[in-house]
């Protein structure tokens, strides 16, 4: 695919520039209040250390933008997508820079010293070469639907931590603008996704690579890898759900391919590559295979899937022939065995390839 500065795709990014907000001073310095890590975690089933663990996670992570803003522009040079190279500049990067601050002033109200803050990004930093380790593609949707999965991951997390202060607070406040601008990246991503989809349907083999091999940042921070393989047994803990996460996962990905086929076809390839059986009783391979061969086959399993989360509903015109009207019944009769089976955990599961 050729990309001309004429392209939606460069228009789109054009428009969003504007809307870079960064986090106001006088945010920051109102954070102060004096939160105990000890009382904070009375309702949740955090330990004290493991709450302040999650913002030293969230802190460092996002004090390595550079690193991974670094990576975006590779594959922008590489198949020369500027519109992808001016997001990144003109919004992307300084949108985040700013983030880290809320969570060094967590930690800092949380007792500990700034210095031993800057001393661990800085070990952080020059133990980390982000670019080398990123698996899921440099291609542009590699990057972006890499992007959109990172920031609803991210949004979540920050949505969880926030819950942690009364919401009144001048920290919980904080929080929630580095939480609404994770948001609104999880949109643009989105919506750059979905449009170069829709320019070169060819593209979802690389979208499928891009989930396959997904790996949140952290895991490629030597200094806290061992924080980020925790995250998802701790989101119960603090009082969420990992069901809920994928929920969100899949709708955004849903969203930017607006196709019930290409969604199933999703599915179905990364359970057969990462062998998650998401139908119990069958192994992958076998399921994938036999659905995938079906007429109407990976729309059916993306359907399914999508009215078992509650993002698409089962809604549909009433039969008007005796063929439909068996074919209809038939149809149901195989959604409730497929949904008695159904195991979609197991796409976040121990033994899946994304890592969190």
């Amino acid at each position: 695919m050729v990309y001309k500065n004429d392209d939606p795709l460069q228009q789109y990014v054009w428009a969003q520039i504007p809307k870079l907000k960064t986090i106001p001073p006088e945010s920051l310095e109102t954070m102060f209040e004096n939160f105990s890590p000890d009382d904070l975690v009375r309702n949740s089933q955090l330990s004290a250390d493991e709450l302040t663990n999650t913002f030293r996670l969230s802190y460092i992570t996002e004090s390595l933008t550079e690193q991974y803003s670094a990576t975006f522009h590779e594959g922008a040079r590489k198949y020369d997508a500027k519109w992808l190279s001016d997001y990144i500049t003109g919004f992307w990067e300084p949108d985040e820079k700013g983030h880290a601050d809320p969570f060094r002033n967590v930690l800092t109200d949380f007792g500990i010293d700034k210095r031993k803050l800057d001393d661990e990004v800085q070990e952080a930093s020059e133990q980390t070469d982000y670019s080398s380790k990123h698996g899921s593609g440099l291609h542009p949707i590699s990057l972006t639907t890499y992007g959109l999965i990172q920031e609803c991951i991210t949004d979540y997390w920050y949505e969880l931590q926030r819950s942690f202060f009364p919401p009144t607070s001048n920290t919980s406040k904080a929080i929630g603008l580095v939480k609404g601008r994770e948001a609104l990246h999880t949109v643009q991503f989105k919506t750059l996704t979905a449009m170069q989809i829709e320019q070169d349907p060819l593209l979802l083999e690389l979208i499928i690579d891009t989930i396959k091999n997904f790996q949140m940042p952290a895991n490629h921070i030597p200094t806290i890898s061992h924080i980020e393989h925790q995250t998802q047994n701790w989101i119960p803990h603090m009082n969420g759900s990992v069901y809920e996460l994928l929920k969100r996962i899949l709708g955004k990905i849903y969203d930017a391919l607006q196709d019930t086929s290409l969604f199933g076809r999703i599915l179905l390839e990364y359970a057969s590559e990462s062998e998650q059986r998401i139908l119990n009783l069958f192994p992958n391979k076998f399921t994938s295979r036999a659905i995938s061969s079906m007429r109407g086959g990976p729309g059916f399993v993306g359907e399914l899937i999508l009215e078992s989360l509650g993002i698409l509903s089962n809604e549909m015109e009433a039969p008007k022939t005796n063929f439909e009207t068996m074919q209809y019944k038939l149809k149901q009769i195989i959604k409730r065995w497929i949904a008695d089976q159904l195991r979609l955990e197991e796409f976040l599961g121990p033994a899946s390839t994304v890592k969190l």
